[in-house]
């Protein structure tokens, strides 16, 4: 269907917007790799201790919310275990004490790095901002509201995510 499409009425349209996104893109890579490169974790890791935070207890909730498969996402909570950000424990309606904690919470450390990787997502974008004038911030406040989550707005933010406007 595509090979035999012909370009519409609005290339140029088209054509810029395509730009605009790629700028965004490039923004929002620059903005992950600096957060990933200050806290020392992946963009995977952030988003999961993000899910934690917003109430996500179990591998699979993790991995639908943060896109990741299942495998990812128990690879990934397991090694957030084992550098202390989230903490293991039992389902309360587990009997059996010897059985396996399948459930994940956040310890204060991994509180503070989700705290801390924030805190340098809003210094970086504010970084980024001071080089923009008005007309072009209102622009990229525009774009990213038509991008965020494909037109809908649930409210939900991970780190990576495009910024909100303000």
């Amino acid at each position: 269907m595509l090979r035999t499409t012909a370009p519409g009425a609005n290339v140029a349209t088209i054509l810029e917007l395509d730009a605009d996104s790629s700028r965004l893109e490039q923004t929002r890579r620059v903005i992950v790799n600096g957060v990933e490169e200050l806290t020392g974790l992946r963009l995977g890791e952030l988003q999961t201790l993000t899910a934690v935070s917003e109430g996500a207890d179990h591998h699979r909730t993790i991995a639908r919310l943060t896109g990741q498969t299942d495998a990812a996402a128990a690879a990934t909570v397991e090694g957030l275990v084992r550098k202390g950000l989230l903490a293991q424990h039992h389902h309360p309606a587990e009997s059996r004490p010897d059985a396996e904690p399948t459930l994940v919470h956040l310890t204060p450390q991994g509180e503070a790095v989700l705290g801390q990787s924030e805190a340098i997502r809003i210094r970086l974008l504010d970084a980024m901002t001071q080089s923009l004038d008005e007309a072009e911030l209102e622009q990229v406040r525009a774009a990213a509201d038509a991008l965020r989550l494909g037109g809908r707005d649930d409210g939900r933010r991970q780190i990576g995510d495009s910024p909100a406007a303000s």
